[in-house]
């Protein structure tokens, strides 16, 4: 779909493009009646005016817009520095905010992003059908998902192979020989559904009992959650397997359960997902499963310069491969 302008909506109403203009800087010099019929159009392809350069339409700004889920969580800074060595590279800039997980605030961005006539756009999606997501199939905009796989075929997306990452996790897990395990899930999402999917169909069928736990989503959430989490798995008396689907939550957990005496890895082994910078510095080196972060955002910037310059028509679709760093924090 191409970018819908303002010439776009003048013809289509049967009126001039300073019309057009008119209605949408509120003016009462256009009857009310042809007002409603351009309005109707903008509203079918829901066009958005650019605020900060009317009179600029069509020319490339350099500029592409990022939406991500939260600022703290280390994963989007590994992100955004993928993404600067591409954007830089080639004499563009970059702007940046988050939707803290709310899907109104993320749609808010976008709307945002689109009236600042941004060329492009990188988002990690709340969920693959957002309706961000589906604002930015209508405004015909160049966008690329992040952490996220849609299934419609007109998407274009980098994300790693959640499920494949889950499933060598339990098997590193199933080669430990724990008593017990526990799962502690930040939040639902497709991504971490398919990293515990992955991780149960690995797990030795039966052979362990698994305690859950979900919607621990920081550091603090992970730091707030470990006693409850001791006390209730008996982590003293049994040895456990720790899966936290998030390295940042899962650096929570490994400072609280030292902080109470509990030893890791001899009783407790913790492992996490994404593998951060923070994941190889923390107290005991974490265990985690790498979705090469940075490359990932190194290849969405990629692709979606090749969308604004037009080198590619095609989506592109691709499924990073993860690979499993051991460290101190599971090894026996």
């Amino acid at each position: 779909m191409k970018h819908i302008t303002i010439a776009d909506i003048a013809r289509e109403a049967g009126v001039s493009k300073a019309t057009v203009s008119r209605v949408l800087s509120k003016s009462n010099l256009v009857s009310e009646k042809t007002a409603n019929r351009i309005s109707s159009v903008i509203e079918k392809y829901s066009y958005i005016p650019n605020v900060l350069a009317q009179g600029l339409a069509g020319k490339p700004t350099r500029n592409i817009g990022v939406i991500v889920d939260e600022f703290p969580n280390n994963f989007y800074i590994d992100l955004a520095d993928g993404i600067d060595k591409v954007v830089s590279a080639n004499n563009y800039t970059f702007q940046v905010m988050s939707s803290q997980w709310e899907p109104e605030r993320e749609l808010e961005g976008v709307h945002s992003m689109l009236k600042s006539r941004v060329d492009g756009l990188l988002i990690t999606p709340v969920s693959c059908d957002s309706p961000a997501v589906l604002e930015l199939k209508k405004s015909g905009i160049p966008f690329v998902l992040i952490n996220s796989k849609s299934e419609d075929p007109d998407v274009s997306y980098v994300c790693c192979d959640n499920y494949k990452g889950g499933a060598l996790l339990a098997e590193h897990v199933n080669s430990l020989g724990h008593e017990q395990v526990i799962i502690v899930s930040v939040f639902d999402h497709e991504t971490v559904r398919d990293r515990i999917r992955g991780f149960e169909d690995t797990l030795r069928a039966g052979a362990l009992p698994v305690i859950r736990y979900a919607n621990a989503k920081t550091y603090n959430d992970g730091y707030e959650l470990a006693p409850t989490v001791a006390e209730y798995g008996s982590i003293t008396e049994k040895k456990t397997s720790l899966f936290v689907t998030n390295d940042y939550v899962a650096i929570g957990f490994i400072t609280r359960f030292l902080e109470m005496g509990i030893s890791i890895p001899r009783q407790a082994a913790v492992a996490g997902f994404d593998d951060i910078r923070l994941s190889s510095i923390c107290r005991v080196p974490l265990t985690s499963v790498s979705q090469s972060v940075c490359e990932m955002g190194r290849t969405a910037a990629e692709y979606l310069l090749n969308l604004i310059k037009k080198s590619s028509r095609f989506p592109f679709r691709k499924l990073i491969d993860p690979h499993l760093v051991i460290r101190e924090s599971t090894k026996m």
